[in-house]
Order: C-alpha cells, then structure tokens, then sequence
C-alpha cells in the first residue's frame, strides 16, 4: 500500500468514525437509553483483522475438536469464542 493509499483509507477510517460519533449523540440528545457499542470497535481495521482472526481460529478449531480431544482446545475454543461475542 502506497503511503497515498494509507492516507486516504485513514481519512475514510475518521470520516466513518466522525459520522458514528454524530448518530451516536443524536441519539443522547433525543435521550435514548439503549446501550450502544463503542464506534471504533466496528470501524476500526484493526478491530476488523481482529474479529476475521479469532473467527478463522474458532472455526479451525471446532473442525479438528473430533482429532484432538483436548479439554484444553476445547477451554481455549470456548474463550476465544466468548471473546469475539463481546467484541462483535
């Protein structure tokens, strides 16, 4: 990625998060109540390689639970896989 490109996806990464931060205070001045997530956790690409790399390792890892029988896989599964849902 050019240093142009780079530039320009994160002008896009503020311009999304500028616009989250709008609806989000509408909505605390209409005064909704309701919880909300945290913005940058759905713009962010970091947050977003984040998600797509736990969810690749969860799949993985319930595809091969059947070969390895390990409670430990199985712990570790099951705490990547509460990880993601409360991040997602």
């Amino acid at each position: 990625m050019t240093a142009y490109e780079l530039l320009a996806q994160h002008i896009a990464d503020l311009q999304a998060l500028l616009q989250a931060n709008r609806d989000l205070l509408t909505g605390a001045r209409g005064g909704a109540e309701e919880p909300v997530s945290d913005p940058c956790l759905s713009t962010c690409r970091h947050q977003r390689l984040l998600r797509k790399t736990l969810l690749e390792t969860i799949q993985e890892l319930e595809a091969s639970r059947k070969a390895f029988k390990s409670k430990q896989l199985e712990a570790l599964r099951k705490k990547l896989t509460a990880i993601l849902a409360e991040i997602a």
